[in-house]
């Protein structure tokens, strides 16, 4: 959350960014895919007779041109819960903190425009939590008294109304329930305490989110946050995996919850807000279901856009067990999704069921898909630790020649454990690297490959990016005690050898599998 524009995303070779689009190619225009239009929204619209809000926020609030997409903030998206006499002027920027916006002037911008019986909503602490960046990181008491000093006293000195928004909730749940955890939970605090002490309205979006997150679960929420596909959006070829800004689905999302709250003060807003009741019907059952690009865990499905849908579930469950249940595999907010975690070499059926804030749809008509067999396992941690059965043990020891085929380019740096019996034999050992970059190399046949990391610590917080044939993919966390199991879909080979470099703050690295698509 550092950027004031958000950053272009990282550019792969134009080689291998022609070789990806051409393979998607086929499949996005077999399913006719519809992605979410831009979101256009001015930094104010056009002036209506009765109050602006403006907003006063971060890159979670923030307002995104086109290029960016589907990233979208929730003041982008607020002004469809008002009335048409409401004007949102969105003042939200990336990286700021409730400390930075004011030392920029950019408050001081706000409370010169503002007018008595206007609105100053202000959210902030999710960069005032960022201790490794001084520029903006505020104590959450300093926080509390910036919102008091300058926000509060600031708006009322103009006969405007501040109300206090808690930082809304990051994907950040405990594994073991899949309840999702208080994001920063001392600046919550410190704004419900502040919005008390002062009698301002407070919308607890903290709250509202996690209960939202809470309902649909850890992995429906993917279509809440910014969980892109790769080859989907021209701006973000290599995918993106971001659990703190919002796709439209999400930001949409949030903004009627806000809404909803407002609706529930004590203030003349609250007559205007509009358009928070659910649509009148379901969509309706999505068509055209096809499954490619099938590896041993998953396959990328897509089908033909539902008018009305907001957002997909795709479910799936073993073949010819006509009663068994059918299991959650994966959710979008587009109609495409790449399924993973599924068992290698197994028949299922899927199906995907259109979803809008009315209920669910009909599901789909079912269609068979087989996963493949793995082309190649491996099993990272110290040299004498043990295998699991099937893959190939590696070591920092193991380097890479042509003759072995497989190992890492330079093990300098590399370290290893093992954590004992616990969580099998290929969770309990790894290797690591904190806070440095290695280089794994297995020599494999030109193709397109699915590959699946396994990261994780039982004695503690593992974090480990992975950057596979130059196009960095995002980072998979790994819970104390927990596998994180991640697949890249897409992978693109064209010189004989798949290059794997692991980065990040711990670097963790517990196991690989690698299968070639067909």
């Amino acid at each position: 959350m550092d950027h004031t524009r958000p950053p272009a995303p990282a550019r792969g070779p134009g080689r291998r960014r022609a070789r990806l689009a051409a393979l998607l190619g086929a499949a996005t225009a077999a399913a006719a895919l519809a992605l979410p239009g831009a979101v256009q929204a001015a930094a104010a619209e056009t002036p209506a007779d009765g109050p602006t809000v403006y907003i006063a926020s971060d890159s979670t609030a923030q307002t995104y041109d086109p290029y960016y997409a589907p990233q979208t903030g929730w003041g982008q998206v607020l002004g469809r819960f008002f009335s048409e006499e409401v004007t949102i002027d969105n003042r939200a920027i990336g990286g700021r903190s409730s400390r930075s916006f004011v030392e920029e002037g950019r408050l001081d911008d706000i409370l010169d425009e503002i007018q008595p019986g206007d609105y100053l909503f202000v959210q902030f602490g999710h960069n005032d939590a960022t201790v490794s960046r001084p520029e903006r990181y505020t104590t959450p008491e300093q926080y509390q008294e910036y919102l008091r000093e300058d926000y509060i006293a600031g708006a009322r000195a103009r006969g405007a109304i501040p109300v206090i928004v808690t930082p809304v909730s990051r994907r950040d749940f405990e594994p073991t329930t899949g309840k999702f955890n208080v994001s920063f939970p001392e600046y919550v605090d410190k704004a419900i305490e502040v919005a008390r002490q002062e009698n301002v309205p407070l919308v607890d979006l903290s709250a509202s989110s996690r209960a939202f997150l809470d309902a649909v679960g850890p992995l429906e929420a993917e279509s809440v946050f910014l969980h892109v596909p790769v080859g989907v959006y021209e701006n973000r070829p290599d995918g993106t995996i971001d659990e703190t800004h919002f796709q439209e689905y999400g930001a949409t999302e949030m903004a009627r919850l806000i809404a909803e709250d407002v609706a529930r003060l004590d203030v003349p807003l609250a007559a205007e807000v509009a358009g928070t009741a659910p649509p009148r019907h379901r969509p309706g059952r999505a068509e055209g279901l096809r499954a490619a690009y099938v590896s041993h865990d998953g396959a990328r499905l897509t089908w033909e856009a539902v008018p009305g849908a907001d957002h997909y579930r795709v479910q799936v469950r073993p073949r010819g067990e006509r009663h068994a249940h059918w299991r959650l595999a994966a959710a979008s907010a587009i109609p495409l999704a790449d399924v993973a975690g599924l068992a290698e070499d197994t028949a299922y059926e899927v199906r995907v069921v259109a979803v809008n804030g009315r209920g669910e749809a009909a599901p789909s008509r079912a269609i068979p898909l087989t996963t493949r067999t793995a082309d190649a396992r491996f099993d990272f941690g110290p040299a004498a630790g043990p295998v699991a059965a099937g893959y190939t043990g590696v070591s920092p020891e193991t380097v890479y020649t042509p003759e072995l085929g497989y190992g890492f380019a330079d093990p300098a740096g590399l370290t290893a454990a093992d954590r004992g019996e616990g969580a099998g034999d290929l969770g309990r050992d790894f290797v690591a690297c904190a806070g440095c970059r290695y280089e794994f190399r297995a020599d494999l046949p030109d193709g397109t490959y699915a590959v699946t990391a396994y990261v994780g610590d039982a004695a503690g917080y593992s974090r480990s990016g992975f950057v596979l044939e130059a196009s960095d993919r995002g980072q998979v966390i790994g819970h104390t005690g927990l596998i994180t199991e991640q697949t890249f879909p897409l992978v693109q080979v064209s010189d004989g050898q798949l290059n794997v470099t692991v980065y990040a703050e711990t670097g963790h690295l517990n196991g690989l599998e690698l299968s070639r698509v067909a």
